[in-house]
């Protein structure tokens, strides 16, 4: 029965492990995700792309009425170059060392009633060569 208990728990441990939004190596021209403080590489490339900082989340929450759809506002490092992308004022995309780098998307969207935590926060961006 322990060993039985044993394999139950390790599955769930198992189950249960953060699949980190860098799993996968990232494509020039793909989009890709990233949590907040961390990095994916593009190997091929030797460029390290990081979501640096969350400056701003004033996006109108999920089940409120705003008279303006508000503004995400974020810095995203290319190797050692900083820039501040946003999700609905410019700039939304930006010119470095010869890449193009968008914003998609980011996540989680405000709610009404729901807290957001910093560590919480995705970045959807596309990386392209200019």
């Amino acid at each position: 029965m322990k060993n039985l208990s044993g394999i139950v728990l390790l599955t769930i441990l198992l189950l249960s492990c953060d699949n980190s939004v860098n799993s996968v190596t990232p494509e020039i021209g793909e989009p890709f995700k990233i949590k907040l403080g961390e990095s994916v590489m593009f190997q091929q490339e030797d460029l390290n792309v990081r979501f640096d900082e969350l400056l701003e989340d004033s996006r109108c929450p999920e089940g409120a009425t705003c008279f303006w759809a508000g503004n995400g506002r974020i810095v995203i490092q290319l190797n050692e170059l900083k820039t501040e992308l946003n999700t609905y004022l410019d700039p939304q995309d930006t010119t470095l060392s010869g890449y193009r780098l968008e914003l998609k998307d980011l996540k989680p969207y405000p709610s009404l009633n729901k807290k957001i935590n910093k560590e919480d926060y995705t970045v959807e961006l596309l990386l392209m060569k200019n």
